[in-house]
């Protein structure tokens, strides 16, 4: 029992001083190979199509051939045609020679050398891991608008501080600008407070406070409320806000841009520089008139 033991133990490290090797499967890098009178194996992941070098003996792998020690031949090589496997021996002491093997259309190249101990017992060439190239992430498609969507886009707007604390799932994937830039329309300032990215509903809100900034009472159309962009024009699809304005008066308005009208995604970012447009008309002010007293009348003479 001891005996087979001792049989298995000898035969484990045998097999583990044979150096067994990997490669990148690259034409423009060289692999040092050592070589000793046992068989190299080296392979490749496919059919080796031609194998040359110089002062050696390459054979088709069809029958053996014996060379006595001595002759000039360096090292012994066989290729079966069509094989993806190279077999090399090392036929001279302190030998040298570069062996070309070619493979899928490229020149690969093994410099070999004789050594007397720890000799490569066989070396696998590995292709490169395929990358496949990154892709962003696919954007949802399109929510369709309706005014319970665009109601539900205000209200989460609105009340986007107290929901990202207490209920976070509610405005997960929310982009906030705080702009707090001011547009000066000819009637109208308008400032940007906040600008919000809904990306899943494809929208952006706006929250906005408008000043009357004329001696005039203003009408004002929210259903005209719109966002610009250089040429863009983005007109709102749900929007809140006054219908007047007294002079000097200010008041809070919103409005939101889901999607494109013909049914594509708009995938605008908060961060533009978003110019807001509205129409608006002065009333014209009402002309009075000082009350005239009558005539007075003479009584008539008697």
């Amino acid at each position: 029992m001891l005996k087979s033991l001792s049989l298995f133990i000898v035969l484990a490290s045998a097999l583990a001083a044979q150096t067994i090797r990997e490669a990148p499967l690259d034409p423009k890098q060289a692999v040092d190979l050592a070589v000793s009178r046992e068989v190299t194996t080296v392979m490749f992941p496919g059919p080796i199509t031609a194998v040359a070098g110089a002062d050696m003996l390459i054979e088709g792998g069809k029958q053996s051939v014996e060379v006595e020690e001595g002759t000039p031949l360096r090292f012994h090589v066989s290729h079966a045609p069509g094989s993806n496997f190279i077999l090399v021996r090392s036929l001279q002491p302190d030998a040298a020679a570069r062996l070309t093997a070619i493979y899928d259309g490229s020149a690969y190249v093994l410099n070999l050398r004789t050594v007397a101990a720890d000799s490569t017992a066989s070396v696998i060439f590995q292709p490169a891991a395929q990358v496949a190239a990154v892709r962003v992430e696919t954007p949802p498609e399109p929510v369709k608008f309706s005014p319970r969507i665009g109601l539900s886009l205000l209200d989460r707007a609105r009340a986007y501080p107290v929901l990202a604390k207490s209920l976070p799932k509610a405005v997960e994937g929310v982009t906030l600008r705080a702009q707090n830039r001011k547009i000066e329309l000819p009637d109208v300032e308008v400032t940007v407070q906040e600008v919000y990215r809904f990306s899943k509903e494809d929208a952006v809100v706006f929250l906005l406070r408008l000043k009357n900034t004329t001696d005039r009472t203003l009408d004002l159309a929210p259903s005209t409320l719109a966002a610009r962009v250089a040429n863009e024009k983005f007109e709102q699809s749900i929007a809140n806000g006054p219908r007047s304005l007294a002079p000097g008066e200010s008041a809070d308005a919103e409005f939101a841009v889901v999607g494109m009208p013909d049914g594509t995604r708009n995938d605008l970012s908060a961060d533009n520089a978003f110019t807001i447009l509205v129409n608006t008309s002065r009333r014209e002010a009402v002309a009075t008139t000082e009350p005239t007293a009558p005539a007075a009348t003479e009584a008539p003479k008697s």
